[in-house]
């Protein structure tokens, strides 16, 4: 889920669009299109071991290829207090990459002509604003214009509370309508929630009862269901943060995020579930091609993920510490998925660590030393840089030794510096690099992200 710590990633919004609206279009140049087999295990194992180490990553990861699980790993703890270790059985928080899930349902549910996607809100719940005028379609689209209570600023202060599905949606109710149904998109965590109590009435199940019956059910997937309070004696993860050492964060209570985001599962359980999706195990021909056509790089429940000069599908996930991501490319039978249970590198660039090692290409080990600056040297760096290239500013300042950096209307991220010109953030996967002119200033950087570069220039 997203803005806020039930989010859809970790880092500020503006560098999620950028990030993931361009997801991996780094050039294709030398891009070999056939995958090498078998799957170069021991590369990804240096890679993730690498992670481990450095404290970046708890977790498990799946690659299926061809209908076979041609990869998976985990490291790290389930539960760093008990020191309980991580398996590929572990089941994790997978935060919106629930959304592939509900969409699916709903989808299902118009197939057999028990909802009309062009259905309205109103049919389903009045005293939303413009209920009559939003459909389903738009809810699926997140062009509602619905606003995501996940937003709200005082949302942390009771996302641990459990909340009623009445007193869910007299919250719901009480925003006023965003924007005009159809008008543009806006990622809203409330439509899915909606969603997940429509798929309730209409079966007359619960959630969990409907997953149970039409997808996790038939496919035979253990391992995915509609999360409680986290036990390590159900061999689930509780997720954590990295300060010094690992600490347990705080644990949404699963009443609130609903078809949005309350399920755990696990990386094979995801693949597998996408596999049996793109091969028309849970959907027509006629019914994947609705969910998959795409409206601002969105599908239903599901958002354009191009890889050089391929371009496939996928979700992002996150709920507290945990961060989970899914990617399909069905032209090539390939699926990736990775669950974390703490994760202070990138979400993206692991994913496409993963997919670069299915594809043949050469794995380098992530830079994580740092250096000590001065604050008068972080001084010398400070200001606002726009760049001509994307519409984004950025600010930088020292604080306490170290360099601040906002974008336009995010919130404010720390940089680590790797030299005197080079820093990064690393949730994110992106570095910049500054650069000083003749007379020693520094007037101008470049952002590298996701093979990417922007050129800054000081303000």
């Amino acid at each position: 889920m997203r803005e806020s710590i039930l989010r859809l990633i970790a880092f500020p919004a503006a560098l999620f669009l950028l990030l993931v609206m361009l997801l991996f279009q780094n050039q294709a140049k030398g891009h070999d299109k056939t995958a090498v087999q078998p799957f170069p295990a021991s590369e990804m194992d240096a890679f993730l071991d690498h992670l481990d180490r450095h404290n970046k990553f708890m977790g498990s990861v799946a690659v299926l290829s061809g209908g076979e699980i041609v990869y998976s790993r985990a490291v790290g703890l389930a539960d760093a207090a008990q020191e309980i270790p991580n398996t590929d059985r572990t089941r994790h928080h997978i935060g919106s990459v629930t959304k592939t899930f509900t969409a699916t349902l709903i989808l299902q549910l118009a197939e057999e002509g028990k909802l009309r996607l062009d259905q309205p809100l109103s049919d389903f719940f009045d005293g939303f604003p413009a209920a009559g005028e939003i459909t389903l379609t738009e809810m699926l689209y997140h062009r509602s214009g619905l606003f995501s209570f996940t937003s709200d600023p005082e949302y942390g202060s009771w996302m641990t509370q459990p909340k009623s599905r009445g007193e869910l949606l007299e919250l719901m109710r009480g925003y006023e309508q965003h924007f005009e149904p159809d008008s543009r998109m806006e990622y809203s965590n409330t439509n899915y929630v909606l969603l997940g109590f429509i798929i309730e009435d209409v079966t007359g199940m619960s959630y969990q009862e409907a997953l149970q019956a039409r997808i996790t059910g038939p496919l035979g997937l253990e391992d995915t269901y509609y999360g409680q309070t986290i036990s390590t004696d159900r061999n689930e993860s509780y997720s954590h943060s990295y300060s010094g050492g690992w600490e347990k964060l705080p644990e949404t209570d699963m009443s609130i995020p609903h078809g949005a985001g309350a399920l755990l599962s696990t990386p094979t359980d995801v693949v597998r579930f996408a596999r049996a999706l793109f091969g028309g195990e849970l959907l027509s021909p006629a019914g994947l091609k609705t969910m998959t056509q795409l409206k601002d790089n969105f599908g239903m429940g599901l958002i354009s993920y191009p890889y050089h000069d391929k371009t496939g599908f996928g979700h992002t996930g996150g709920i507290d510490g945990f961060q989970s991501n899914l990617a399909i490319y069905p032209e090539d039978d390939l699926y990736v998925a990775i669950a974390a249970n703490a994760l202070s590198w990138s979400n993206n660039g692991l994913l496409v660590a993963l997919l670069d090692a299915w594809h043949g290409k050469p794995l380098e080990l992530p830079d994580f030393d740092t250096v000590t600056l001065s604050a008068k040297h972080l001084q010398t760096l400070a200001g606002t840089y726009a760049s001509s290239q994307i519409p984004l500013e950025i600010r930088f300042w020292e604080e306490d030794g170290q360099l601040m950096a906002q974008a336009t209307g995010q919130g404010a991220f720390p940089m680590e510096p790797g030299s005197e010109t080079r820093f990064r953030f690393d949730p994110a996967g992106l570095a910049i690099e500054f650069h000083a002119d003749e007379a020693g200033d520094y007037r101008s950087f470049t952002l590298f992200q996701a093979g990417m570069e922007f050129l800054f220039e000081r303000k």
